[in-house]
């Protein structure tokens, strides 16, 4: 009898401590083109470019904010650190992008290693225009909830950024709440 109590305490231990978090492409993208289309008519100037978050801090500490405790609860923001190991090697998928032309990260970043300051070079490269980044939706055990970071830059001295909660409602994604953002 003890046996049989051990092994179902087992079990029921793993399972409760285990839980991986499945996320498909279409539910990422479904939260990360809910954050374009709403946002996008924010920018100054017309955005036709999307890259991945290339503000990314490598430490969850970025995240650990007494606010995420007001909406997640424990299961929620050990899934949500598991996926976070995983954040920087988010890249944009361009079967899910729509109206966007996808500059990745490394490429986007490599225009600060020439001679001409970061703006110039990609100026020469694509034009005058904005571009918008986003990063990997974490997402809560359920999936009703998300964390994720987007904006924009426009230029030098000109971009805009945020971090929010996404909530779905109804199967519909609405912004929660705004838990930190920059101006410039």
């Amino acid at each position: 009898m003890r046996k049989i109590a051990f092994v179902f305490f087992f079990l029921f231990y793993c399972f409760f401590y285990s839980q991986n978090l499945e996320v498909s492409d279409e539910e990422v993208y479904e939260a990360i083109n809910f954050i374009i289309k709403k946002r996008s008519e924010k920018s100054i100037k017309e955005i036709k470019i999307i890259t991945e978050d290339p503000n990314v801090k490598g430490d969850f500490k970025y995240y650990d904010d007494k606010i995420l405790k007001e909406f997640f609860n424990v299961k929620d923001l050990k899934v949500i650190k598991d996926q976070y190991t995983t954040i920087n090697d988010f890249v944009l998928n361009p079967k899910y992008i729509f109206n966007l032309r996808i500059i990745h990260k490394k490429e986007l970043l490599s225009y600060s290693s020439s001679n001409n300051s970061f703006w110039t070079e990609f100026n020469k490269k694509h034009g005058n225009v904005a571009f918008m980044f986003v990063g990997k939706p974490l997402f809560t055990l359920d999936k009703k909830r998300v964390i994720i970071n987007y904006g924009y830059y426009c230029g030098g001295l000109c971009g805009w950024g945020e971090r929010v909660i996404l909530k779905k409602v109804k199967n519909i994604w609405i912004i929660e709440k705004v838990v930190s953002g920059f101006i410039s």
